[in-house]
């Protein structure tokens, strides 16, 4: 069986009343007290020792459990909200990838429109210095055909007049030479328009391409933004993740030490049943040397030999509240901390050093220290009837004595195994254990 390192406050919490319910059958017998029962204490003593600490161990490791599986909960209530987080950060970052690959995309296609517009600018700027080159060539030509004309004036007329065959054809050359120059003059106009058309083209594809680069930049920096708002996000979720992986990791811990207290529950609830077993056949042996004795008894009296008379109960048995003036049950009668309580905790503000009264009256059989019930004692009543006070400041009684009912049997204290000044109260038939709220009252 894995032995179990307890805290001494646990410990001692877990231990006062079970070891107060198994010590004090080492006096009692099955009908009421008899020399042949005190003879036996000693062994029917260390069993109960046994059982006490198996149960207390029960108690504590079962407290242990509860408060492990509380972790646990907890862990894992932990977890189920950094899930959340962690599935919201991973939508966010969903939704920041999808618009960070848009933006891209948008950036992509810009570079692209800038990328056309450059080369349509560049290619205008080809179109215009040719057009310059067609308007320049052109011009020189009307300047030549101009100046030709200047120069020869009369003369040329004159040349022209004495060439023609007619006067209409003289008229028709006259006319000619006036429709180049007319032509000449229109071509270099419309090559000028067209030339100040390309200029306007190229200005406008030129402020095209300004808005075109300003909203790349624009698109560039909110990329850059949003990039950094999926970083942090990242970050967020790799904390969230980090602190899940040291959660579940503190869970898994929390469950296999649950799972050991377990195994070492189950391993004291098996020892628990073989002391138990144990006990119970020894209560088995002194109801059979109990039986004997009386037999015994009956015998010799029927002999007429003189015999020393068994305690009998009356059947007027009329127990008292053992506390006076304090009425507070801290602990109850019953199942606590995965065992039972096999009494009830009396206690109040200052009872320190308070007189604890026989709930009846009765012999003291047992007047002890004992680690866990620290001072204690055990009255018995006849019929199989004791009771039993534990954790006395200081016993006064001794055993062999008579106690009357609601005579002072030892002061209220917080000796052995107790977390504070109070009295441990039990009522026992036959080594049973009774609720005492039965029996007594405040």
């Amino acid at each position: 069986m894995h032995k179990l390192q307890l805290h001494p406050r646990l410990k001692r919490l877990c231990t006062i009343f079970l070891a107060a319910a198994i010590t004090m059958t080492a006096t009692i017998g099955l009908a009421g007290y008899h020399p042949a029962v005190r003879a036996s204490a000693a062994s029917i003593t260390e069993l109960e020792s046994q059982k006490e600490e198996i149960n207390a161990k029960l108690d504590a490791v079962n407290e242990k459990i509860d408060d492990l599986q509380d972790k646990i909960d907890q862990e894992e209530a932990y977890q189920a909200e950094l899930t959340n987080q962690i599935s919201l950060y991973k939508q966010q970052i969903q939704l920041l990838d999808e618009e960070i690959e848009s933006l891209e995309i948008e950036i992509e296609n810009k570079n692209a429109e800038i990328v056309q517009l450059e080369e349509d600018i560049d290619q205008l700027e080809v179109d215009i210095a040719a057009k310059q080159v067609e308007i320049d060539e052109t011009y020189e030509q009307f300047k030549t055909r101009m100046v030709a004309l200047y120069q020869a004036g009369e003369t040329s007329s004159l040349a022209m007049l004495l060439s023609s065959s007619s006067f209409s054809d003289f008229v028709t050359n006259v006319r000619l030479m006036q429709a180049v120059s007319a032509s000449d003059e229109q071509l270099v106009d419309k090559l000028r328009t067209q030339k100040a058309d390309q200029e306007e083209t190229k200005a406008q594809v030129e402020d095209t391409k300004a808005q075109v680069e300003t909203a790349l930049i624009e698109v560039q920096e909110y990329e850059e933004s949003v990039i950094l708002q999926r970083e942090e996000q990242k970050t967020a979720q790799s904390n969230l993740e980090v602190a899940y992986s040291k959660s579940k990791s503190a869970q898994e811990d929390l469950e296999a030490l649950k799972a050991q207290y377990e195994e070492d529950l189950a391993a004291a609830k098996a020892q628990d049943e073989a002391v138990e077993s144990e006990i119970q056949a020894f209560y088995a042996e002194q109801a059979r040397k109990a039986a004997e004795a009386e037999k015994a008894r009956q015998e010799a009296a029927a002999k007429g030999e003189t015999v020393e008379e068994a305690p009998v109960n009356t059947g007027n048995l009329s127990f008292r509240w053992p506390l006076p003036g304090y009425s507070m049950i801290t602990s109850g009668y019953g199942p606590r901390w995965g065992s039972f309580h096999t009494g009830i905790d009396i206690s109040g503000g200052g009872v320190y050093g308070a007189s604890i009264v026989a709930a009846e009256s009765g012999t003291v059989i047992l007047a002890s220290s004992h680690y866990s019930y620290g001072n204690y004692v055990i009255v018995d009543h006849g019929g199989g009837y004791t009771t039993l006070y534990a954790h006395m400041s200081s016993i006064a009684c001794s055993v062999g004595d008579y106690v009357s009912k609601g005579q002072t049997i030892g002061y209220v204290g917080s000796t052995g195994n107790s977390t504070g000044p109070h009295l441990h109260f039990e009522v026992r038939i036959n080594g049973s254990h009774q609720n005492p709220s039965g029996f007594v009252s405040p």
